[in-house]
């Protein structure tokens, strides 16, 4: 099983990315502001030193600015695509005032950038501007130096919004990327805890459901085997504490050896005879977590429903697949999948393995867990004791 501890994000974390974000709002909205305030320059030059009729106009014309510049902003899809072409044609409609406005070319130029997501729209967007700028400045008769510090502005100020801007969008999707790589592996390790504690407590409780009904019967004349059952039910309760803080932590199994030594005390109390026969497979550890758990479930099944007297457990290694075959001779016929099958089936899909479920013709049910090799160096054996033995 899985060591692997998520952790939530600290609060004091979060609430400086909060406070960031706010002061990071705060700050563009104190440049737009100054951006503002300089463009007003560009109303008022034309205005200087002339009659009220002209700043009446100028001052009509930089409250139309205002509105666009606002409404560019503020507006999405068609309506801002509406928005900047009126933006544009704004721009060209003010620069006869004077050939000095040509300043205020940059302002729909460098907004546009911070939401273009194709260099090549940009390059288009500023040719066709470009090319606005250079014919009406032709008609009015003013030097093209003109345009070519209209072009140098909008080039320098608008690749550096694209900039910015892609920037912040890359910051984006990391972030939410991270967020959802977070939220996956909360929801995996919860399941992981649900799986174990299913398969932990679902065999703990199936021993000592078992050993308590022995001792029940034994009670009326075998009161000695009778308190042995009551106080191994006991032991396995206390076992089971500690497995349920090992399920929370990370399960770690402690070989297939001891399991199957657990495997044999619960079919005994069920009077249920087991034959192992197990080679010397090197396994990775979390291998032998995987297979531990199956052994369990598998049985946990026996013990519950199968009602069988033999159970027989077989590790082996055939052209670098490792075969894990649990049988037993109980009541067999349909098989429906529950919890813990299901749980059984990931763990083993997490190693590359698979879960093979079948009845056999002469009664009983057969289970076969298959799973490669791993080329890594192996973390221990599958058993220290390779050979067939009978644990009753």
């Amino acid at each position: 099983m899985s060591n692997r501890q998520v952790r939530a994000p600290e609060p004091n974390a979060a609430a400086h990315v909060t406070q960031a974000r706010r002061e990071f709002v705060r700050g563009r909205w104190i440049v737009r502001g100054l951006g503002l305030l300089y463009a007003a320059y560009f109303f008022l030059v034309p205005a200087y030193r002339h009659s009220f009729a002209v700043w009446t106009e100028c001052a009509a014309f930089f409250a139309a600015f205002l509105v666009l510049f606002f409404l560019a902003v503020l507006l999405t899809g068609r309506r801002q695509t509406v928005t900047f072409v009126l933006f544009f044609l704004f721009t060209l409609l003010y620069y006869p005032f004077s050939q000095e406005t040509y300043g205020v070319f940059v302002y729909p130029f460098a907004i546009l950038c911070l939401y273009l997501t194709r260099m090549g729209t940009l390059f288009l967007v500023l040719a066709a501007m470009m090319a606005g700028v250079v014919v009406e400045t032709r008609y009015l008769g003013h030097p093209l130096i003109t345009a070519e510090e209209t072009l140098f502005f909008c080039v320098i100020i608008g690749l550096t919004n694209f900039a910015f801007a892609q920037q912040a969008r890359t910051n984006a999707l990391l972030q939410r990327a991270n967020s959802e790589i977070e939220r996956l592996s909360q929801e995996a390790e919860r399941e992981r805890i649900a799986r174990d504690l299913h398969d932990l407590l679902g065999h703990t409780l199936t021993v000592i459901a078992v050993k308590l009904d022995l001792a029940r019967r034994l009670l009326s004349h075998d009161s000695d085997r009778a308190r042995n059952e009551i106080v191994d039910a006991e032991q396995t309760a206390r076992n089971a504490l500690a497995e349920v803080r090992e399920a929370v932590s990370g399960y770690r199994a402690d070989g297939l050896d001891a399991e199957i030594g657990r495997a044999r005390r619960s079919l005994l109390s069920a009077d249920v005879r087991l034959t192992a026969t197990l080679a010397s497979v090197q396994l990775s550890s979390r291998q032998v977590d995987v297979l531990c758990l199956a052994l369990r479930e598998a049985i946990t099944n026996i013990v519950r429903h199968a009602h069988a007297t033999l159970c027989r457990v077989a590790l082996l290694e055939k052209d670098g697949t490792i075969h894990l075959t649990i049988e037993d001779n109980g009541l067999g016929g349909p098989i429906r999948e529950g919890n813990g099958l299901r749980g059984m089936r990931e763990r083993l899909q997490s190693v590359a393995g698979n879960v093979n479920l079948a009845a056999l013709a002469n009664g009983g049910t057969s289970l076969q867990l298959t799973l490669p090799l791993e080329s890594e160096p192996p973390a221990q054996w599958a058993s220290r004791f390779a050979g067939e033995a009978d644990t009753l």
